[in-house]
């Protein structure tokens, strides 16, 4: 019985540090785009102000 605790309990630590990480990865991304965008729109007023 104890047993079958313990294997559940690393289970669910497990399954909660895989989710962290797939958070974590997920929120990066969100970042990344943002800040190509950003970086683009830049490009973009740059090229308009030389013409």
């Amino acid at each position: 019985m104890i047993l079958l605790i313990i294997m559940i309990s690393i289970t669910f630590i497990y399954y909660l540090i895989q989710r962290d990480r797939i958070i974590r990865s997920e929120k990066r991304e969100i970042l990344k785009s943002k800040q190509e965008e950003k970086l683009a729109e830049l490009l973009r007023k740059a090229k308009k102000k030389e013409e």
